[in-house]
């Protein structure tokens, strides 16, 4: 009976784990795709430079304003509803930008589609966060928030591989259409989401605000800052990282693999970190273990070193990016109070876009002055992040109101 019962338990365990997980990489297909194409694309329907610049930067600054009021929204209506409707508002604005031309419609379509677009994975994680919880105060046996959140990356990872291969099929302004149909698996997959996923109800009577303890508000936002400031250290290698290897003599090839490399050491951590070094618990550690690995990496690119140590400190994106992303987004999940774990993701993702694009900003002024000397602004970024992140680590440790391990 007891052997019938465990392996009932593991079903629904494993039932709902593929499901996150399956919800997770079609989420993040046309993010892959997104970034190595788009620009090209936008060039390819006559828009310039500086118009390119526009079209793709000013979704950032929408995403501040209006992730705060989606996380809002999903906490009152539903946290799947509303990923549900943003997914289906990204595809609107993608299948908008196959058929119209002119920088003005091309503008308000990608407007609309990648500003859905960057709402969506605070709300994601949201939801994983939550079903988590729910399973795990169902005393089944646990799911990994680490390896839902691999599904993205082996997404990303695998529509970045793949360009090449779509590029071919979907030639010059045609490949909005692959575009299109990896948008309309997104929100496919929302929609299921929306229809199949428990309902979190909101709860008038629930105790406590943004935090479940108001005593924890102080380390959520110590998190928040932690979190953000080491992610926004990135921002070089992100904007010119391909830049400067080039200029250093490195050939496309190696530049792809260095990339790729990044992202398979991303996934191996979220997938065997919560196993290994724990879950919630010890949270705080991951966000430190990626300040410290941000600072190591920055510090040693400001070297210009040459191509086999580049392959090793792109490894390090496991600790630099995955371990701090995992630390912030598993410490404010065991945070966040009853009707707001929509509202802690999103605060995150709103602090960590407003970061990115002044610590880009920055980093244009920077790399036209010292080139990769650029790097050591941003170690002293990622060292910034340590401090906060050494401090929610004394605040945890010292805490009596710790949550169980997920």
């Amino acid at each position: 009976m007891q052997n019938r019962t465990n392996r009932a338990a593991l079903r629904i365990r494993n039932r709902a784990a593929w499901r996150l997980y399956f919800l997770s990489f079609a989420l993040f297909a046309t993010v892959g795709l997104y970034l190595t194409y788009f620009p090209v694309w936008l060039a390819a329907r006559g828009l310039g430079d500086r118009e390119i610049a526009f079209v793709t930067g000013a979704p950032f600054a929408v995403r501040i304003l209006v992730t705060p009021l989606i996380a809002y929204i999903a906490d009152k209506r539903g946290i799947a509803v509303t990923l549900a409707v943003c997914a289906v508002a990204m595809f609107s604005g993608y299948a908008a930008l196959g058929f119209v031309k002119g920088f003005v419609p091309v503008f308000l379509g990608s407007l609309l589609a990648i500003s859905a677009q960057g709402t969506m994975p605070s709300l994601a994680d949201a939801l994983s966060l939550s079903e988590i919880r729910r399973l795990e105060k169902a005393r089944q046996p646990p799911v990994r928030y680490g390896r839902v959140r691999m599904g993205a990356s082996l997404s990303a990872l695998s529509m970045m591989l793949a360009s090449g291969w779509i590029v071919q099929l979907f030639p010059g302004e045609r490949i909005i259409f692959a575009m299109i149909l990896l948008a309309s698996v997104a929100a496919g997959a929302a929609v299921w989401a929306g229809f199949t996923m428990r309902k979190v109800k909101f709860d008038p009577k629930a105790q406590g605000g943004l935090t479940e303890n108001p005593a924890d508000l102080r380390l959520a936002i110590i998190c928040i800052a932690a979190g953000s400031l080491t992610q926004a250290s990135h921002a070089e290698v992100y904007s010119f990282g391909t830049l400067l290897w080039e200029g250093d003599g490195f050939s496309p090839a190696f530049v792809s693999i260095a990339w790729a490399m990044g992202v398979t050491a991303e996934c191996l951590l979220f997938f065997s970190a919560e196993h290994y070094l724990g879950g919630t618990k010890n949270a705080a550690r991951f966000l430190v273990l990626g300040a410290a690995g941000a600072m190591l990496r920055w510090s040693a690119m400001a070297s210009q070193p040459p191509a086999p140590v580049v392959l090793g400190l792109q490894a390090m994106h496991a600790f630099s990016f995955a371990s701090a992303y995992l630390g912030t987004v598993l410490l404010l999940g065991s945070l966040a109070g009853l009707n707001h774990r929509a509202r802690m993701q999103g605060w995150y993702s709103t602090s960590s876009s407003l970061m990115m694009a002044l610590s880009t900003i920055a980093c244009g002024w920077l790399t036209s002055r010292y080139g990769a000397g650029a790097y050591v602004a941003m170690a002293l970024l990622a060292g910034c992040g340590l401090v906060f992140a050494l401090w929610c680590g004394v605040i945890r440790k010292n805490s009596t109101a710790c949550k169980p391990e997920l």
